[in-house]
């Protein structure tokens, strides 16, 4: 099967990314649509909606649309993945991996009734373990791979082990698994080299330039014409391919791609080659042993799938880290731009707070004056800036400087619009508007825009379905303050010099918030000392050069909570142990920085970039003296360290600010007791180097590290003893946890952001917390993908430590716990002219919603409304059989419910068992449902109408089919329980009366996109079959390199 396909690079030209990426989307897929009309044996498929999406609703005339559902229909055009982008699997977080194709998903169900049914994975730097698990959620029938460690797949070609079918999850297994095609060592492109000309190969178009075109137009990278005196030539080095892949592969078919990065920017020239070649090589099928034939990629599998054969199984393991190449370990973007990444994962706890509240807010009917239509559009803006964020060059940090400030752009526009609804939906609560009423009690205003306010108040949401018990910190400016809850009762709070500004404090509240729920508090500065309120000391110890610690008597500075005593030595001025109250047992630790210095000179040797760490040698203490802070206080106590690099220096570059709050280890503070919380400070950093956290202690781990997948399953990662390039190889991604233990205990570290992390020896964990880096590589140098990374990041980690049993228990919910923190709105009160009391009155007490608590394993993984408007029969859709729509009604009566066991099976005695909840706990308070239907991931497929293909497998069983445990649809008062089984996410869509609310008009924001690809497959004879081969080129489909976007030729082999 032959398949075209072409992608968008990190950075096509000098000009504005979304400039060349609005021109190179329009010449793409207006070029593609026009080439597929022409002749109806050629084929293309499209991947990342954010590019499709972008031609469609600004570019696409209304004929060009008709055309494309014409294609459809017919099947030369195929949607596969469906995602707004093609998301990374090594540094992105499971929600926001399902958020990006619920985006994707739901635009084309909604525009063309149509459901992706393949992936196309092929570009990602490594495979999760959770794609696969996720995909079959999604209801996907094969999912393909392509980048996996060299040497693995080497093993697997010789194998013809490329295909398999993949159990993704331990739990789930056999229920979720999905059939993989790993592409063979060509990877996703058409092999570039020619034996006859010194030009590449099949790449007729050349290499985009967006936005101008060269004015001779000539492309770099042109192929040589397919001509008579060529073409026998092109045909013998297409066949000779293939026969090559055919010895990897078991069955008679084989896609062969056709396209790579940013490709069919004019497709006309593609397929005017294309076209005759195929013609050629099938009309000498019986000389050549080979028929090829344009194929999307549904075709291809529709093939395989016929052939009814059985597959290996493979297990729940992932295929990361990824090598391209002995010295070539693709493991440094687990932490470049960590910036990014930490605005990223705060951009979707945003998000998601953002959506259960104002899901909250507007069922039954809106409680005040937020404009409906205003808040669905600044929400969409955000969950598009997220989406497109989880591209393979975002996330990864590995695009150029003005794509990632593009990427920025978006987020912090959309966590702008985000905020305001909340605060608008605050102030509606509160009824606390800038009304001639309202300011007879006070005035709200925005943080800083007075310079001497007359007090505080604050608003905190907790967004997670269970009652948090947290310490809120708000920045203040005075030192004596009495604050007073929504009841007007005395708060516990703590005041203490400020880590940010040296004029200003830090003021500390202990909150218990339940789930779902606000809590209100009212700052007011006072003369006197409240009793509530306290305030911190601070003692200060002398500089202290880097040393070994002697072996005389300690002497040791505490911090301790019903749960652990931490101990820092004042010799070193250095951590020096942690006892744990669980097991009782004393674990020394220390901490510091360390940094891999990195080489810049390719003539020099290997280098480290945006994408690949090589360390050279052993990371090397980055500090020559530190200074270390006690802060002690009521509600907690810290201990500042700070890092000089060295003893001239006047600014520290590294700084751990570790945080012990005062609670009790009762079961609703627990999670707050259990975790020493630590807030670290690091740049700028030196030219060329790559700076760790190391934590030493006397857990023998033997070098065995767990981390886990996209924040949903852990990995076993034991150190391998590679020849060359060892430390990198043994590098992994953290995207939210990982831990090191042994028979005793285990330390468990978890994380806001994704980072690299590893255990290079004994007893060791070491995390990579930043990148700055430049070097010669003239590839590195063209897009400027050098890393020079000069900003400071302040990323955070909590730490857990004790028995197995403990933090196993934990670990989940404390994940949580970090990522969702409470959202804190404050507003400064100024009487403007106006008295103001002084005596802190109660603030209006409104109509509160009941709290949401869920069973300690279950997590509400969103509460939405996404405003779709496709037909709630889900078999009818409105607009699609018309080439063109009306601008989409966005619909406010259907809510997107999704609740995700956290628990493997076994895992724990309690927490592992299935869970049966009652979801009228959930939308109790949304009003009136009419009904609750249980749907797949993206919440597209009806789970009683959605069948997966059944895969025959080697263990004798045929595994697909639907993936979920037991559709449920039940009438309304009869929906009210569900069950959960390990590891599950389950989606539901409730839909309630529509009395009250009206359909509103989107307009979709201002985003650009990215990518496509083509492909070819080709049909091969049995092994020793004796029969000729037959060939699928697939063509097209869009990736953010560009749109992933392929034709695809098909072979077949000819009749004997």
């Amino acid at each position: 099967m032959f398949s075209p396909a072409e992608l968008l690079g990190p950075c096509l030209t000098r000009a504005p990314p979304q400039e060349s990426m609005r021109a190179y989307a329009a010449n793409v897929y207006t070029s593609v649509v026009a080439e597929l009309t022409n002749r109806p044996q050629r084929r293309f498929i499209a991947v990342e909606q954010e590019f499709f999406r972008l031609w469609w609703t600004s570019v696409a005339s209304e004929k060009q649309k008709y055309q494309v559902h014409q294609l459809l229909k017919k099947g030369q055009l195929e949607f596969v993945l469906g995602g707004q982008v093609m998301h990374d699997e090594a540094v992105t977080h499971l929600d926001d991996q399902i958020l990006q194709l619920t985006e994707g998903h739901g635009f084309l169900y909604e525009t063309f009734g149509i459901r992706p049914q393949f992936s196309w994975h092929v570009d990602p730097f490594g495979a999760s373990a959770t794609t696969p698990t996720l995909f079959a959620l999604a209801g996907f029938n094969a999912h393909l791979i392509s980048r996996i460690d060299y040497d693995l797949k080497e093993a697997m070609q010789e194998a013809q082990g490329l295909q398999f079918v993949w159990q993704g999850s331990k739990s789930l297994s056999a229920q979720q698994q999905i059939f993989t095609h790993v592409m063979d060592q060509f990877s996703y492109c058409t092999p570039s080299q020619l034996s006859f000309s010194n030009r590449s190969g099949f790449y007729w178009n050349g290499v985009a330039v967006f936005p101008e075109p060269p004015p001779d137009g000539v492309y770099p990278n042109m192929s040589e014409p397919v001509t008579p005196a060529n073409i026998d030539l092109y045909a013998k080095e297409l066949v000779a391919n293939v026969k090559q892949r055919a010895a990897w592969f078991q069955t008679p078919y084989i896609l062969w791609p056709w396209g790579c990065d940013k490709q069919f920017f004019n497709a006309s020239v593609q397929f005017a080659n294309m076209d005759p070649l195929l013609d050629h090589i099938n009309n000498r099928s019986q000389e050549l042993g080979v028929s090829v034939e344009y194929a999307t990629l549904g075709d291809y599998f529709r093939a395989l799938h016929a052939l009814n054969i059985s597959w290996a199984v493979y297990n729940h393991h992932d295929f990361l880290p990824y090598s391209s190449e002995p010295f070539a370990a693709w493991t440094g973007f687990y932490t470049s731009r960590s910036m990014l990444k930490g605005m990223a994962r705060r951009a979707s706890a945003l998000l998601y707070a953002g959506e259960s509240m104002f899901t909250r807010y507007m069922w039954p009917v809106p409680h005040g004056a937020l404009d409906p239509t205003w808040a669905l559009q600044q929400l969409q803006q955000l969950r598009w800036a997220v989406s497109e964020v989880q591209h393979h060059d975002a996330i990864t940090g590995t695009e150029s400087p003005k794509v990632r400030d593009m990427y920025m752009e978006h987020l912090a526009t959309g966590m702008q619009g985000v905020r305001k609804i909340m605060s608008s939906i605050v102030l509606d609560k509160f009824q606390l508007r800038l009304t001639a009423r309202a300011a007879e009690s006070e005035v709200w205003s925005e943080p800083g825009s007075n310079p001497r306010p007359d007090g505080y108040s604050a608003s905190v949401y907790n967004p997670l379905a269970w009652t948090v018990t947290t310490i809120v910190t708000l920045t203040i400016h005075f030192p004596r303050v009495s604050v007073t809850d929504e009841m007007g009762h005395p708060v516990p709070a703590q005041i203490q010099n400020s880590t940010k500004d040296p004029s200003a404090y830090d003021l500390l509240i202990l909150s218990v918030i339940p789930g779902l729920s606000y809590r209100h508090y009212r700052v007011m500065p006072t003369t006197e000392a409240q009793e509530a309120t306290t305030m911190a000391t601070t003692l200060r110890f002398k500089s202290k050069l880097r040393r070994h610690s002697s072996s005389q008597k300690k002497r040791l500075v505490t911090m301790a909570n019903d749960c652990y005593t931490v101990q820092f030595d004042q010799d070193t001025n250095l951590m020096h142990s942690i006892w744990e109250r669980e097991s009782n047992r004393t674990v020394p630790l220390t901490q510091e920085f360390l940094e891999y210095q990195a080489n810049g000179d390719v003539h020099q040797g290997p280098v480290s970039d945006n994408y690949m760490f090589t360390a050279n040698k052993t990371a090397v203490p980055a500090w020559k003296t530190v200074v270390m802070e006690l802060v002690r206080g009521k509600l907690v106590t810290e201990v500042r360290q700070y890092f000089y690099r060295n003893t001239t220096a006047q600014n520290y570059t590294f700084a751990i600010h570790s945080r012990l709050a005062h609670v009790s280890s009762d079961p609703d503070q627990e999670l707050l007791c259990h975790r020493i919380e630590q807030k670290y400070r690091v740049g700028p950093l030196e030219l060329n180097r790559e700076a760790i956290l190391r934590t030493s202690s006397d857990i023998s781990n033997q070098k065995l590290i767990y981390s886990d997948n996209n924040g949903y399953q852990m990995q076993r990662r034991p150190y391998q003893a590679f020849v060359n390039n060892v430390i990198a190889r043994n590098y992994f991604p953290m995207v939210q946890s990982a831990f090191i233990e042994d028979n005793k205990s285990r330390l468990v570290l978890l994380s806001e952001r994704a980072h690299g992390i590893s255990s290079q020896d004994n007893g060791q964990v070491e995390v990579m917390l930043h990148r700055r880096l430049w070097n010669n590589l003239t590839w590195n140098l063209n897009y400027n993908l050098t890393l020079n990374d000069t900003s400071i990041v302040s990323p955070m980690l909590w730490l857990l430590l004790g028995p197995h049993s403990v933090t196993t228990a934990l670990r989940p919910r404390m994940g949580l716990a970090l990522q969702h923190r409470p959202i804190v709105l404050v507003r400064e009160l100024a009487s403007k002219g106006v008295p103001m009391a002084r005596s802190a009155p109660k603030l209006p007490v409104p109509q509160e919603q009941e709290a949401v608590t869920l069973p300690p394993n279950l997590h509400l993984q969103i509460l939405s409304i996404p405003g779709w408007n496709y037909s709630r029969v889900h078999t009818k859709h409105r607009y699609l059989r018309k080439g063109h729509q009306p601008k989409a009604q966005a619909d406010l009566h259907r809510v997107l419910l999704r609740l995700h066991h956290l628990y493997e099976a076994k895992e724990d005695p309690f927490l592992s068992q299935p869970v049966t909840v009652d979801l009228e706990t959930i939308l109790r308070g949304l009003g009136p449902v009419v009904a609750v239907k249980e749907r797949s991931l993206t919440g597209t497929w009806d789970i009683r109408s959605l069948q997966r293909w059944n895969w025959r497998t080697k263990t004798g069983h045929q595994k697909g089919g639907n993936p979920c445990h037991s559709p449920s649809q039940v009438p309304a008062r009869l929906w009210s329980w569900t069950d959960l089984v390990q590891m599950q996410p389950s989606t539901f869509m409730a839909t309630g009366s529509q009395g009250a609310l009206s359909p509103m008009t989107l307009q979709p924001p201002d985003f650009q996109s990215r990518s496509r690809k083509a492909w070819i497959s080709l049909r091969l004879p049995m092994p020793h079959a004796g029969t000729h081969m037959s060939v699928h080129v697939c063509e097209k489909c869009t990736h953010t390199h560009g749109p992933h976007t392929l034709p695809v030729p098909w072979a077949r082999a000819p009749s004997s």
